[in-house]
């Protein structure tokens, strides 16, 4: 395992078609790919990404700063969004070459920020496949807490549980406390 990014090199802005290649990139397989955008054909192109973010709102690319140039290396969007009330975080994705180095839990600790700070939401959910051990685990550090289990059946026809997660804003401010 590689080490973690220090957080000064990693910064966040909204996604640019540019960044759409790129992201497009981040699923390696099928199966990879539906855990990322359930409802994407393999391969996932420019389109399918595009043809999205009309029904998504805040797409955040994560940027890591390299040799004084900028890299988009994560991805995110609210896959659901109820002003005043809850989003969901949804699309969320890693460049498969820096995984388990700290970006996907920049990403989702600026989604939760900006639900809570910026849209001044009161609940927060997001979904994720049984399968997938290290973003459980992620979330559970970062307070998220199981609410729901859906069954649902992969597209090559096995059974898979998805957890439905949950925070609401005074959680958040128990794992990360407001500056003083």
């Amino acid at each position: 395992m590689s080490s973690a990014f220090p957080q000064a090199l990693l910064s966040h802005r909204p996604l640019a078609d540019a960044d759409i290649p790129t992201i497009c990139g981040f699923p390696r397989t099928a199966e990879e790919l539906y855990f990322l955008f359930p409802r994407a054909v393999w391969p996932l192109t420019p389109d399918q990404v595009r043809a999205t973010l009309g029904m998504r709102r805040d797409p955040t690319v994560i940027t890591l700063a390299e040799n004084g140039r900028e890299r988009v290396v994560g991805y995110a969007n609210y896959a659901t969004f109820e002003d005043g009330r809850t989003a969901s975080i949804g699309n969320l994705s890693v460049d498969p070459a820096l995984r388990r180095r700290g970006i996907a839990e920049y990403l989702v600790r600026t989604m939760i920020d900006r639900a809570f700070d910026h849209h001044h939401l009161p609940e927060l959910t997001l979904y994720c496949f049984n399968t997938n051990t290290p973003a459980l685990l992620l979330y559970a550090k970062l307070g998220m807490a199981p609410v729901a289990l859906e069954t649902r059946v992969t597209p090559w026809g096995q059974p898979i549980a998805l957890f439905k997660l949950r925070m609401d804003h005074a959680t958040w401010r128990s794992v990360v406390p407001i500056a003083a």
